[in-house]
């Protein structure tokens, strides 16, 4: 079968589907990512387009089950043109999926936020960041730690403390790992060591806004979940960085006045690239691993050695790995030794640790740092939607193959991987 073997009926009933489990529960069933730039407009909601395509295939008479969203591209010559042709409507847009669904995303494409970070406000904005845990002290998901990862380069971040709206920020790259700044101190005893740093470009308002002295503005326009304030003003504790809808945001502005034009917003066009932010995190992590005192020189050289992948964790790694998993070259000189779990997340014994870790030629090392690809417990490549196509065929990859087994110790690390580090 063929996208082109694809009838309206099908498309209807994987869009009923959709509406069903809804949006997160029905990606995860059929092992999609959400849409990056082709969304399919029915009755006024967005769907993910190749999703869609893909579970459709199974709803065909002949019950030739869902195409996997590794076995065809998506894109204006595939799944646009097909839902297209079946009389459907595709929207062609820049705007983040992970952020649409709030409703927070503006004309011009970039999204709103509400951050509540009273406890470390002075942290944050002084040094252009955000941080959170990944999840909750007792392991479980959390939507306003989810957020972390939804904000993209150019979105605008509001910052709320003390009841008061005292900075305002633009996303300068996405969020990446990095253990919890040390500047933090005692505050957030509890949280976990890993977490999201959010890269923002903060301007301190010359006169704060106090939301609490206009609510009768601002009460109608709050969401009716995930709120990041209540009806009366105040801050809705636990809720750290929200979505921020269109109606709230532009209200905010609008009560700003000229305070909106203090905004500096050159970080927009001058977004910073992410593998600059991870050089920038290890470097932090690294200088903190220098100042530390309960290390000698030498197992303060070991550590960053390993950053490297030089070292003790090299030769710890080299004892279970000996070729790249993926284009199996075996010259070690030609290989990097990777950490699975990243350096600048991972505790003292796990950046030495060989089971964290991979040999890989440095364009797959390139691949598997930043997320683009990972692979399952039982070998199988994973690829994410957000890698070009067009470089995996020219570098060679095959989606389908097969690259265990693993070891035992190696699969924690890998089960962090996919949860914190690939690109879903």
């Amino acid at each position: 079968m063929a996208l082109s073997d694809i009838n309206r009926a099908a498309v209807i009933s994987t869009i009923e589907e959709f509406d069903r489990r809804g949006r997160d529960a029905f990606l995860q069933q059929h092992g999609f990512g959400r849409s990056r730039a082709y969304f399919l407009r029915f009755d006024g909601k967005l769907y993910d387009s190749k999703a869609i395509i893909g579970v459709a295939h199974g709803y065909l008479e002949g019950d030739w089950g869902p195409l996997p969203a590794t076995q065809f591209n998506g894109g204006e010559a595939t799944v646009a043109e097909t839902l297209r042709t079946l009389g459907f409507e595709v929207q062609v847009t820049a705007i983040p999926p992970a952020a649409a669904e709030p409703g927070n995303v503006s004309p011009k494409g970039f999204a709103y936020w509400w951050v509540n970070n009273k406890q470390t406000h002075s942290h944050e904005i002084g040094g252009n960041y955000l941080w959170s845990p990944t999840v909750r002290t007792d392991g479980a998901r959390n939507e306003f730690y989810e957020n972390m990862k939804r904000v993209r380069p150019g979105d605008v971040v509001f910052a709320f403390a003390g009841g008061e709206i005292k900075a305002v920020g633009v996303c300068s790259a996405p969020a990446i790992l990095a253990p919890k700044p040390r500047e933090f101190g005692a505050t957030g005893d509890a949280w976990s060591n890993e977490g999201w740093r959010l890269p923002v470009e903060f301007t301190r308002l010359r006169r704060p806004f106090r939301p609490k002295e206009h609510m009768e503005v601002l009460q109608p326009t709050l969401p009716d979940k995930y709120s990041p304030i209540q009806p009366n003003g105040n801050g809705n504790q636990g809720a750290y960085l929200a979505a921020v809808p269109i109606a709230m945001a532009d209200a905010v502005i609008d009560l700003l006045g000229t305070r909106w034009a203090e905004i500096d917003f050159g970080a927009i066009s001058k977004p910073t690239y992410q593998a600059e932010a991870f050089e920038a995190s290890e470097e932090a992590v690294e200088q903190e691993l220098r100042n530390r005192t309960d290390l000698d020189e030498t197992e303060k050289l070991q550590l960053v050695k390993s950053r490297r992948g030089q070292g003790v964790y090299r030769k710890n790694l080299e004892g279970f790995e000996n070729a790249c998993r993926i284009t199996r070259v075996a010259n070690l000189r030609h290989l990097r030794a990777s950490h699975i779990k990243p350096w600048r997340a991972s505790t003292t014994y796990e950046k030495l640790d060989g089971n964290n870790g991979l040999l890989l030629s440095p364009h797959i090392d390139h691949l598997f740092d930043q997320g683009f690809i990972t692979f399952t417990d039982e070998g199988s490549l994973v690829v994410s939607q957000e890698s070009d196509a067009d470089t995996m065929i020219r570098w060679g990859i095959e989606p389908e193959g097969n690259y265990g087994p693993f070891r035992a110790e190696q699969l924690p690390y890998l089960a962090f991987h996919r949860e914190f580090v690939f690109k879903r």
